[in-house]
C-alpha cells in the first residue's frame, strides 16, 4: 500500500486507494468490481498457500540468483 502512494503508473480501474477510502466509509467497492480480477487473486493466493509464502520466497530467490550468474556468464552486466 506505501507503494501504491508514490507510483506514477496511471491507475484507471484498480487502486487501492479508492476501495480504502470506500472501505473506511463503510461500503467494499467503489465502483463495478473487476470479476476476473477477484478470481485471479483468489487462484493467485490459493496457489500462495498451497506452496507457502517462506517456500515462494525462496524459489523467488533461487531463481533470481540462477537469472544473474547467467548475465553474468553472458558477458553482460546487471542493470
Amino acid at each position: 500500500l506505501e507503494a501504491s502512494k508514490t507510483a506514477k503508473s496511471v491507475r484507471v480501474f484498480f487502486d487501492w486507494n479508492d476501495y480504502l477510502k470506500f472501505y473506511k466509509m463503510g461500503t467494499y467497492w467503489p465502483y463495478t468490481p473487476s470479476i476476473q480480477l477477484l478470481y485471479g487473486l483468489r487462484a493467485a493466493l490459493d496457489l500462495l498457500f498451497e506452496e507457502g509464502l517462506d517456500n515462494v520466497i525462496a524459489r523467488h530467490n533461487r531463481l533470481a540468483k540462477a537469472t544473474r550468474l547467467a548475465v553474468e556468464a553472458w558477458g553482460l552486466k546487471n542493470c
